[in-house]
């Protein structure tokens, strides 16, 4: 009996000890669980029936005893209190946000003390160049994005879509990949993307076609890109790659917008264009001559016939409608405008054949240039008023005035 209470009083001073230390406080130990125990019961040698005294155990854990300047202390002191590693990474997000949080603002460019009469906007419309602060501000994420690689082995992109419960652009694409494998692809692609940027700086109100040489660097660091993507991803999944996130699946998608296109059409259209463009897609027709430049109008002559007469020649007239950027915008204004989408065919109806009148003069050599000026003067006339009946004044307005109406006076 002597010794099981001897043995309950160990167990009660061990319970002690672990709820008052903390993982690397040896410091404040003043006791060891052997003295603790015995400290709590000191059996009576002249006594039958001996009082076992009840220990209350209560948990002293503090936030300061977990904290502490350096990372990496800081998260395997979390650990070892059995913190969850998607809360330590929340933890380790969101002070580092914190942290930072000045950097960002001073990369923004805005003031740190505003007061009222600072005309802050107009400095920042003025006086801040928007390729800069993007840029800066890029920087300062990049290395966000070490750092927590680096702390947690977590992709801080990825991280930060759970939370938002949204999906950038290459994460839903990529999903063929396995995680690992998506970050490394997705953060190549962010790369690339920023070189490419930097050829047109975006925010630019007067960005201008890019020269020759800046095209031929252009397609000398997509060819990279490819070279650096091929030897990533195995045959098959830079098959799959392409489907997804190739130039030619994006226009072939492009060209399929509200057409309900199956998977069959557009494999049929994909697979016509992806032959056109490993042969002639990477030529500049501006620097062709006049030969080449016949030899590649007549390929992409062949390409469009193979693909009419894969769809025939409803789905393909369809198909031709829908790679026009002005169904685009119209499909558009339909929605703002709570326009049945019928009334979009119409309307783009009308400036085919507008187009086809306007050819017409332009070809007629009988006519005077008075005559030529006075009929196309009545052409613009017919499909302001036929288009305007059809969309409604408000959407007709709000199409001029977006600047995508051209082709009504041109």
């Amino acid at each position: 009996m002597l010794l099981s209470i001897l043995n309950l009083g160990v167990v009660a001073g061990v319970l002690v000890y672990v709820f008052r230390t903390t993982p690397g406080d040896v410091s404040e130990q003043t006791v060891s669980p052997v003295q603790s125990a015995v400290s709590v019961v000191e059996p009576a040698a002249a006594v039958t029936e001996p009082m076992i005294e009840r220990v209350v155990v209560t948990n002293e854990f503090r936030w300061d005893q977990i904290e502490s300047e350096d990372y990496k202390t800081y998260i395997a002191r979390l650990r070892s209190v059995g913190c969850p590693e998607e809360t330590i990474r929340d933890i380790i997000i969101a002070d580092l946000d914190k942290l930072l949080a000045a950097e960002i603002a001073g990369a923004i460019g805005r003031r740190k003390d505003l007061r009222y009469w600072h005309p802050e906007e107009e400095e920042m419309l003025n006086d801040v160049n928007p390729s800069d602060a993007y840029r800066k501000q890029r920087e300062i994420e990049k290395r966000k994005q070490e750092i927590i690689r680096e702390l947690v082995g977590a992709d801080l992109s990825r991280e930060r879509m759970k939370t938002s419960g949204h999906e950038d652009y290459y994460e839903r694409r990529l999903k063929f990949l396995p995680e690992e494998r998506r970050t490394q692809i997705r953060e190549l692609l962010a790369k690339y993307d920023e070189m490419e940027s930097r050829l047109q700086p975006s925010g630019v109100s007067d960005a201008r076609p890019l020269t020759a040489p800046q095209k031929a660097h252009l397609r000398l660091m997509r060819q990279q890109r490819e070279d650096e993507l091929a030897s990533l991803l195995s045959p098959d999944e830079k098959k799959q790659f392409d489907l997804w996130l190739s130039p030619t699946a994006n226009e072939v998608r492009h060209g399929l917008y509200g057409m309900d296109a199956t998977e069959q059409e557009f494999q049929v259209i994909y697979q016509a264009r992806r032959a056109y463009d490993e042969k002639w897609g990477h030529r500049d027709p501006d620097l062709l001559d006049a030969v080449t430049r016949e030899r590649m109008e007549a390929a992409r002559g062949d390409m469009e016939g193979q693909i009419e007469q894969s769809l025939g020649p409803e789905r393909y007239a369809e198909y031709k409608r829908r790679q026009d950027d002005d169904f685009h915008v119209l499909s558009g204004l339909a929605t703002r405008f709570n326009l049945p989408r019928e009334k979009v065919t119409e309307v783009h109806g009308y400036k085919i054949v507008a187009q086809n009148y306007r050819q017409q003069v332009y070809v007629n050599t009988d006519l005077t240039p008075p005559q030529r000026q006075e009929a196309l003067k009545a052409i613009a006339e017919e499909t302001r008023k036929q288009v305007q009946s059809t969309i409604g004044p408000r959407a007709f307005n709000e199409l001029l005035r977006s600047g995508h109406g051209g082709w009504i006076d041109e």
